[in-house]
């Protein structure tokens, strides 16, 4: 079928259309089937992809479908799900997307297809953990708050008894997170609270302080926070807690009362004197009131006690007196020089709370640098465990300071001691006393910052075909020899304390094979991490973090961080090595000139990257500028008042402002990529000893070809490689 651009024109179709109506006959598609002025080109773009799959696109091609709607039955005909459980112009495609993915996992959700989207979601991922909303969704909760639950439930919160339709879906968030922390939620968990008020007393408890201080619904969370921290500083919220100081008034003060200076009053005046003997004395108290000084003029008769203590009284000094210079006054050895007459009695602030830990809290995981200068891989010590039921940590809580007291009687509040955060994480329990942690399993146990973790921990002797591949959520420990066409796959690091021969490993965290492996072609290691080891021989190795050892000979690598070959005889020689962000070697290759190719800095993974997010944002382009025309048309076929009414009008500025932000991410992944990229024009490959000749070493393209040299750093400058002496 040909149809000429002036024919199109001339029959009233767009630009779009136009476009949409070539780009399908350039591969020979039936465009007859979309080349129809009623479709709106975004509706002809659909129907095109569609063709191009190879799909029965007459399931949709139908003006009773907007675009949204075509391309989630386009998607679901691509997938090869019962799209007659969702393809009805009745149901909007935000609808018809969580059927669609639901389909895709092998749930139905066209029973509950008259529901809105988000709550369709929610049961969908409901469903796919196994856990039942659909009371909630009958009784009335709303998206957020079925969000909440759902969340709970695969927690295994025991969320249920705090459950009220009145709680919006971030409060019942909050209560979620008390639960989390083995706190005492019904504190909270109440409708009169605001979400912002459950989280100040939230943080409260999780801080140890008495939250009933500050736990009045009157009081707005503004000035919950202001005693909150205050509580938690340790300081006398008592000076500024009152209901009538707003939170800015609550700030200022909590501020003055830290430095101290709240709860005493500055004073340099004297006081009036009462004493027959006026012209005599003379008080000073010092600022703080901390110390009172007694100045005696002229020869004063009667000097007494009695006499001396009224003098003070008169001064309002009544607490430190020092009774021992009165005396000395009284036997006249005061030499007419100022005498410290009273001094009162410093504050000693309180002792924060700590935790004693029963654990090793901090594990090197660094091999040790021998004498001799190699690395001793076979000892490295990568985590600590512990047993079920072990204790891990006592909370000692914090210790009240002691008040101290002016001159004038005054009582100066000392800081109290600050508690310290309730430990958070998973694998242990909190005991009654709030204060002694258990391991509820055996695992790894680790801390950073208040968070305590234990990790699953499966620990096998060896690893052969007698006793099968291991697949484990967690760690996985093997204290021997791993064999031949096994295979290991872990959610978190496996360590081999033995020899691994042809296996594959897999893992999400670290991979450390202490004695090495010799795959022999056969076997392979995939780390989401770090790949330790002292041996690696004729194998392929993966590394989402760095990769380390002493020997490596005809191997496979790829770090997407640095590879480093340690030890005064550590050497890479044979296979190839692709370092993204560098490498460091003793020697690389070897006398017998063993062919041997290493490549650093961007490669194929930023290539593919970059490919991706380029198609993405022309796509994304290409639709928003069908877009923006259909809305420029319709603006201009129609009034403001008309227009503002029509669904497909909506439609469209809905539609733009999704792909804008579409566009905006994606943007801001390729702007996160270059920059990346930026960072790796700096890498280098150093090699400590020799390189030998075999040996090839590429740089973003370009390519150096190894003589017989010795210490040497490689980096691209002005498109080749620079060699520089080390």
């Amino acid at each position: 079928m040909e149809i000429s651009e002036q024919q199109l024109k001339a029959e009233g179709f767009t630009q779009d259309q136009i476009h949409e109506i070539n780009e399908g006959l350039k591969v020979g598609l039936n465009v007859s089937i979309y080349a129809k002025k009623e479709f709106l080109s975004i509706q002809m773009r659909q129907i095109r992809l569609g063709l191009l799959e190879g799909l029965p696109v007459e399931k949709y091609a139908s003006l009773k479908y907007d675009w949204f709607q075509m391309e989630e039955i386009r998607k679901g005909l691509s997938e090869g799900v019962n799209i007659t459980l969702f393809a009805n112009p009745e149901i909007s495609y935000d609808r018809m997307h969580q059927i669609r993915k639901g389909l895709e996992s092998g749930i139905d959700l066209s029973p509950y297809r008259k529901l809105e989207s988000g709550i369709l979601k929610q049961l969908r991922l409901a469903i796919l953990h196994r856990i039942n909303i659909v009371p909630y969704i009958n009784a009335g909760y709303d998206t957020e708050q079925l969000e909440a639950i759902r969340k709970a439930f695969e927690k295994g919160l025991e969320i249920v008894p705090y459950l009220k339709k009145a709680f919006l879906g971030i409060s019942i968030q909050e209560i979620c997170e008390g639960l989390e922390h083995g706190l005492d939620v019904s504190i909270y968990a109440k409708p009169e609270y605001c979400w912002q008020q459950m989280r100040e007393i939230r943080l409260g408890l999780e801080n140890r302080v008495d939250v009933e201080q500050y736990s009045n619904v009157y009081y707005s969370w503004r000035q919950m926070k202001e005693i909150r921290l205050g509580l938690e500083e340790g300081l006398d919220v008592s000076y500024y807690k009152s209901l009538m100081y707003p939170a800015k008034e609550m700030h200022a003060r909590r501020l003055a009362l830290k430095d101290h200076t709240a709860s005493v009053i500055v004073r340099e005046e004297i006081f009036p004197k009462e004493s027959d003997h006026s012209d005599n004395y003379r008080i000073r108290v010092s600022p703080d009131e901390m110390e009172a000084v007694l100045e005696i003029y002229g020869s004063p008769k009667d000097l007494n006690r009695t006499e001396i203590l009224k003098v003070l009284r008169n001064y309002g000094i009544c607490y430190g007196i020092r009774y021992d210079e009165i005396d000395n006054i009284i036997k006249g050895n005061y030499f007419r020089k100022p005498i410290l007459i009273a001094q009162g009695t410093p504050t000693r602030d309180g002792e924060d709370g700590w935790y004693e830990y029963f654990f090793r809290t901090e594990v090197a995981r660094t091999p040790k640098v021998l004498e001799h200068g190699n690395v001793d891989y076979r000892n490295v010590e990568w985590f600590e465990t512990v047993e079920k039921g072990q204790k891990l940590a006592f909370y000692h809580v914090a210790k009240p300071g002691e008040n101290g007291i002016t001159v004038t009687g005054k009582t100066i509040p000392a800081r109290k001691g600050r508690e310290q955060a309730i430990l958070t994480g998973d694998g242990f329990k909190r005991l009654e006393d709030g204060k002694t942690y258990i391991s509820t399993m055996q695992g790894i146990v680790t801390i950073q910052d208040f968070r305590l973790d234990v990790s699953r921990l499966l620990v096998m002797d060896e690893v052969n075909l007698t006793t099968g591949d291991v697949d484990f959520v967690g760690s996985v420990l093997i204290k021997g020899n791993v064999s031949n066409g096994t295979k290991i796959k872990a959610t978190e690091d496996v360590i081999v304390k033995g020899f691994v021969e042809g296996s594959q490993i897999t893992c999400g965290g670290n991979a450390v094979l202490r004695q090495g492996m010799n795959a022999s072609g056969n076997g392979f290691i995939h780390a989401g991490k770090d790949v330790l080891g002292c041996f690696f021989e004729s194998t392929d190795i993966y590394a989402g973090g760095n990769i380390h050892g002493d020997y490596f000979l005809n191997c496979r690598m790829h770090t997407e961080r640095k590879l480093n070959v340690t030890g005064k005889k550590g050497m890479l020689a044979g296979g190839n090595a692709y370092a993204e962000e560098g490498l460091r070697t003793y020697n690389l290759g070897n006398q017998a000139g063993l062919a041997t190719f290493v490549k650093i800095g961007i490669g194929e993974r930023f290539a593919k990257k970059e490919a991706e997010l380029d198609n993405a944002v022309r796509e994304v382009n290409q639709e928003l500028c069908i877009l923006g025309n259909a809305h420029l048309e319709l603006q201009h076929k129609y009034p403001a008042e008309i227009r503002n009414t029509m669904e497909i009008y909506l439609k469209i500025e809905s539609a733009v402002y999704t792909k804008e932000k579409e566009m905006e991410n994606l943007l801001r992944e390729k702007d996160r990529l270059e920059k990346e990229k930026n960072k790796m024009e700096f890498v280098s490959a150093v090699i400590d000893n020799q390189v030998y000749e075999g040996v090839t070493v590429e740089i973003d393209k370009c390519r150096w070809i190894s003589k017989n040299v010795q210490g040497v750093t490689l980096k691209k400058k002005n498109n080749k490689i620079a060699v520089y002496a080390n």
